[in-house]
């Protein structure tokens, strides 16, 4: 990834006072600064409704789309841009008039100009038929190899190679799906949120599904292929319903087997308290590729998609439960409370982290280099801290795109977090996390926004200590442990897009818990 920003200075101006003491602003759709080519003016999206007809017996487009859009314009529009990639558009209306389209393949946008201006205030329904190949190349999709159907890995950039958007997390939305597969292929369909109706009519069964909470559109699952759905246990009234290849067997009966615990467990009063979204379940991707998606696991919301090589036949909790606690903390951070930029993604990726390493050592596994405790392996981090900060740039704000998934996000965060937490004790800790979850549930936040909780509820010089760990460019002193000392290395010359699975320096802390 090519784009880049610089490492800005710690915030101090009045203005940014001010606004920490503001009440939380709506969701904006201006660009992210790390992705600046993502994101559209001029409007904030309401809802989706996708339609995907698979019919497999088209090779170059076996994909017949539509996505119908509900967004309200912010200003006057003559005509407005949408994200899009890859997909071969065949017609655009905008209230049911024919609007003219074009699309610009090199920025991957699609321009639309209406009939007539669309005044501002107004909820426009912009309707958009098209094609895609899920095999095509676009980043949003997985890799099937030698199997058929489909399943989307959208994060970060992605959502829109499967369906024209307004790609940034900050626009979270409604979204309704359907989902149609030929009824005598074998194949079903499932998707984000929960099951609302199955009809069948003219060769084609349509599977449909509905979000019950706004969704960032990086977090949209869909998938269709010889799948089957396993009905799990309820806890406290939430349904876990997995997805696995319909030729499965008995696989994956023990990983998913350990989801109800992990639930109970984080979800505890002392935790992070009842769970956010509709249901939860793990998709096992179908596919025969060897690197279907860039990651082990992502948080696809109601539906964490795996790899399926990662949990298949597995039989010890200990080398894969703290990265499927890691996957299900997102359901609070990432997926509830989504970060409002890619700046702010230590929001996501560092509590999961968190949360899944407190999971590890509460239970007794030591790490591959010795590590027993939460103690002992922030410690670990904590040597890496300048190292880390001088390559990727401070906690919350990444050098570029390839930093956000790295070891400053994975490591770095929780790390800030567990300094938050040594600085102002557990219980205030524990009150800091619920009142952002709760302020800012099915909502987007920022870094900003998670000092500003802070200072409400710990009071004193929380603020400044959070900027400084989360902006600065040098590791700041680790409250009760005067003896820790960071590095001094700089380690320039190695590579910025390392991720924690190709570092070994540090790789140990959670051996075979690959983040995602």
């Amino acid at each position: 990834m090519a784009t880049t920003v610089s490492a800005l200075a710690t915030p101090a101006s009045a203005a940014w006072a001010a606004d920490h003491q503001a009440a939380p602003k709506p969701a904006s759709s201006a660009p992210s600064p790390l992705y600046p080519n993502l994101g559209n003016k001029g409007y904030t999206v309401d809802s989706y409704d996708l339609s995907m007809r698979y019919q497999p017996q088209d090779q170059k487009a076996p994909v017949a789309a539509t996505a119908v859009i509900k967004a309200k314009a912010s200003e006057k529009l003559s005509s407005f841009t949408l994200d899009a990639a890859g997909l071969d558009v065949t017609s655009v209306t905008v209230d049911g008039r024919t609007a003219a389209f074009a699309p610009d393949a090199a920025k991957e946008k699609l321009s639309v100009t209406p009939e007539g201006p669309v005044d501002k205030g107004h909820q426009m329904e912009v309707k958009i038929a098209y094609t895609v190949n899920p095999q095509g190349g676009g980043r949003g999709w997985i890799k099937t190899g030698t199997k058929t159907g489909f399943a989307v890995a959208a994060q970060p950039d992605g959502a829109h190679t499967v369906f024209p958007c307004n790609d940034i997390p900050s626009n979270k939305a409604d979204f309704t799906f359907h989902l149609s597969v030929p009824s005598d292929s074998g194949d079903i369909g499932v998707a984000s949120g929960l099951k609302t109706g199955q009809e069948t009519k003219d060769g084609y069964t349509t599977y449909r599904y509905k979000s019950e909470h706004p969704i960032a559109t990086e977090l949209v699952q869909m998938a269709v292929g010889k799948y089957k759905v396993v009905e799990g246990p309820r806890v406290d009234g939430v349904p876990i319903r997995d997805v696995v290849p319909a030729d499965a067997g008995n696989k994956f009966t023990y990983a998913l087997g350990l989801t109800a615990g992990q639930m109970k467990w984080i979800t505890s009063p002392s935790r992070l308290g009842p769970f956010p979204l509709e249901t939860y379940g793990i998709l096992a991707a179908d596919t025969t590729a060897s690197q279907p998606f860039d990651f082990t696991g992502l948080e696809t919301q109601t539906l964490t998609l795996y790899k399926p090589s990662y949990l298949a036949g597995q039989k010890e909790e200990k080398l894969i439960a703290s990265h499927m606690v890691h996957e299900l903390a997102h359901s609070w951070f990432g997926v509830s409370t989504t970060p409002k930029t890619w700046s702010d993604n230590w929001l996501s990726e560092g509590h999961a982290n968190y949360y899944g390493l407190v999971y590890r050592y509460e239970k007794g596994w030591p790490s591959g280099n010795g590590a027993r405790t939460m103690e002992e392996a922030m410690k670990i981090a904590y040597e890496a801290g300048n190292s880390y900060r001088s390559l990727y740039g401070p906690v919350a704000q990444p050098k570029d795109e390839a930093a956000i998934y790295s070891n400053q996000a994975y490591l770095g965060g929780p790390l800030a977090l567990y300094a938050l937490q040594q600085k102002v004790g557990q219980e205030k800790f524990h009150e800091i996390e619920t009142a952002f979850l709760k302020e800012y549930k099915d909502k987007s936040a920022s870094t900003d926004d998670y000092i500003r909780v802070a200072e409400q509820v710990a009071g004193g010089d929380v603020g400044t200590f959070l900027k400084d760990w989360l902006y600065g460019t040098t590791t700041p002193a680790m409250p009760g442990h005067p003896d820790w000392k960071p590095d001094t290395l700089t380690a320039q010359s190695q590579d910025p897009a390392k991720t924690l699975a190709q570092d070994p320096s540090i790789k140990p802390l959670l051996e075979a818990d690959t983040v995602g």
